[in-house]
C-alpha cells in the first residue's frame, strides 16, 4: 500500500493527475478503510477543483488517522472556498496543533482569519509563519498585503517585495542583466520599467512613470502588446519592448509594483496626476459614433464587466456570472455596455435576454482602445479588475463590487478610493454576499437615472 500510495504522490507531483487519482482508487478498492489514499485522493480533487468529491475523503481520513496536519490544513483551504467559515478556523487550528512548526500552516490560517475579518488573529499568524522559515514568501506577502490593506504602507511596501519570491512567480521575469533601480538619479542613463504584475497592477503604478522620468532621461518598458497599446504613446516612455531579446541595453532595471516603495508612497502622498493615461481621440470618437447609432439617445450609458483573470488568486470571489447582475440589468431606463472581455460563453444565453445589453467584446482590440469605448460612457460598473484601474487612470466616473476580503488596495472599510478619486466602491459586508451590493448599485443607479432625467427636463424648461 505505501509503495502504491508513493507512486500516487509521485505522479501527483509531476501533474500526471489521472494516474494520481487512479492508483489512490484501486489502493480504496482493495483496502476501503485506508486513510492515507483518502486523505492523498482528497488533497489531489481538492486541488483540481472537485471539492464536493474532496471534502468527505479528507474528513474520514482525520476521522480514522487524525494527527496528520496536511489533511487537517488541506481542509481549512476547501472550507474556505465554501464559506464554511468555522469549520475552517477548526480545521486551521488542528492544523497547527499537529504541526506547529510549519509555516505553511500558519499563513492558511492566517487567510481564514482575514476571509472572517479578524485582521490582528490573521497578521499574528504571518509573523509566527515568518518565525519560523524567515525566508518563506507567502507569509512575507501575506503580512505585506494586510499592512497595506490597513494604510500601513512604508512596511506594508518591505513586505510586498516578496512577491517576486513566490512559486507562481518563479520564471515569468527573465535573468536580469543590469542592477536594480534604487531611486537614484542617472544622468543620460536609460532605465528598463517591467511591468511585472496583473494589467491592474500595471495601470495603477502606470502613475509612476513620470517621477521616474524626472530621475532618469530615457525609459523603456517591456513587455507584451498590451503594455504597447496602452503606454506606448506615454509622453515620458521612449519605446515598448514586446520580447526581451529586443530589450536595448540599459543602466538599471525596475518593476513597476516596485516604485511605491522607492517613492516612499504613503496614503498622504499617493500621487494623483488624474488622469494620468490617455487614449487615442481617433478611437473616442469611433465609439461615440458607434453607441450614438445603436444607443438611444439621451439615456445613461454603463460599461460593465463582471469576471477577472481565472487565474487570480482571488477571482473565485470577485468574479460573477452575468446572470448575478439581473437586479442590476433589469433598469430598462439605462443602455449597458459589455466591456468584458473575452466574453464569457457560458454568459451568452443569459446575454440574449437582456434588451438593453449592447456586446462590444469582439470589436475591442486593445485596451486603448477599451479606454477609449469609456471615455464616451457615462459611468462603469464592474468588479475588482483591470477596467476599473482603467477607468480611474482615465478620471472617468466607475462603481466597483468589491468582495470582502477585498484586494488591499481599496484599503478596510473604504467606500472611496485614495487611488482614484472618480471611483466608488460597493462592498459586501460578508464574504460571498452579493445581493445587499446589487441591491445598493442597483438603487444607486436608478438616483442616477432620475438625477439625469430631471437635469435634460431642468434645461429643456431653461431653454423654453
Amino acid at each position: 500500500m505505501e509503495q502504491a500510495l508513493t507512486r500516487a504522490l509521485n505522479a501527483a507531483k509531476v501533474r500526471r493527475i489521472n494516474e494520481a487519482i487512479g492508483i489512490c482508487r484501486d489502493v480504496l478498492a482493495v483496502a476501503p478503510e485506508t486513510a492515507g489514499a483518502m486523505g492523498l485522493l482528497g488533497g489531489i480533487l481538492g486541488q483540481e477543483g472537485r471539492v464536493d468529491e474532496a471534502i468527505p475523503l479528507l474528513e474520514a481520513a482525520i476521522a480514522r488517522q487524525p494527527s496528520v496536519g496536511n489533511w487537517h490544513l488541506n481542509l481549512c483551504a476547501l472550507y474556505r472556498g465554501k464559506n464554511m467559515l468555522d469549520e475552517a478556523l477548526r480545521a486551521g487550528l488542528n492544523a497547527i496543533q499537529y504541526s506547529p512548526d510549519t509555516a505553511g500552516h500558519r499563513v492558511e490560517l492566517a487567510l481564514t482569519h482575514l476571509t472572517r475579518g479578524e485582521l490582528d488573529l490573521a497578521a499574528k499568524q504571518y509573523r509566527e509563519g515568518i518565525a519560523r522559515e524567515p525566508e518563506g514568501a507567502p507569509a512575507h506577502m501575506g503580512l505585506g498585503e494586510l499592512l497595506l490593506s490597513q494604510g500601513e504602507y512604508l512596511p506594508g511596501w518591505m513586505e510586498y517585495q516578496w512577491r517576486n519570491k513566490l512559486d507562481q512567480a518563479r520564471g515569468t521575469l527573465p535573468k536580469m542583466i543590469a542592477a536594480p533601480w534604487n531611486g537614484m538619479r542617472l544622468p543620460g542613463g536609460r532605465i528598463l520599467l517591467v511591468a511585472d504584475q496583473g494589467y491592474g497592477d500595471m495601470i495603477q503604478f502606470a502613475r509612476y512613470i513620470p517621477m521616474v522620468r524626472q530621475r532618469v532621461p530615457e525609459l523603456v518598458i517591456g513587455w507584451g502588446p498590451e503594455v504597447t497599446a496602452l503606454l506606448g504613446h506615454h509622453p515620458d516612455i521612449s519605446s515598448c519592448i514586446a520580447k526581451w531579446t529586443d530589450v536595448p541595453p540599459h543602466d538599471a532595471y525596475v518593476l513597476l509594483s516596485s516604485l511605491p516603495q522607492i517613492f516612499q508612497t504613503e496614503l498622504h502622498n499617493i500621487p494623483l496626476p488624474i488622469p494620468y493615461l490617455s487614449v487615442p481621440e481617433d478611437r473616442v470618437a469611433h465609439w461615440q459614433q458607434r453607441f450614438d447609432a445603436a444607443l438611444k439617445p439621451g439615456r445613461l450609458r454603463v460599461g460593465i464587466a463582471w469576471a477577472g483573470r481565472p487565474t487570480h488568486p482571488n477571482n473565485a470571489r470577485r468574479s460573477l456570472r452575468l446572470e448575478a447582475l439581473a437586479p442590476i440589468l433589469a433598469n430598462r431606463d439605462i443602455d449597458f455596455v459589455t466591456l468584458q472581455k473575452p466574453f464569457p460563453d457560458e454568459d451568452r444565453a443569459f446575454a440574449a435576454t437582456v434588451p438593453n445589453l449592447l456586446d462590444i467584446s469582439a470589436e475591442l482590440e486593445s485596451f486603448a482602445d477599451t479606454g477609449a469605448a469609456i471615455a464616451t460612457l457615462d459611468l462603469v460598473l464592474a468588479v475588482d479588475t483591470a477596467i476599473v484601474h482603467l477607468a480611474g487612470a482615465l478620471g472617468h466616473p466607475a462603481w466597483v463590487l468589491v468582495p470582502e476580503p477585498a484586494d488591499w488596495r481599496w484599503l478596510v472599510g473604504r467606500e472611496d478610493s485614495l487611488w482614484y478619486p472618480t471611483l466608488r466602491l460597493f462592498r459586501q459586508a460578508k464574504p460571498t454576499e452579493w445581493g445587499p451590493v446589487f441591491a445598493h448599485a442597483a438603487e444607486a443607479l436608478a438616483e442616477l437615472v432620475a438625477s439625469k432625467r430631471d437635469g435634460a427636463a431642468q434645461r429643456a424648461h431653461t431653454l423654453n
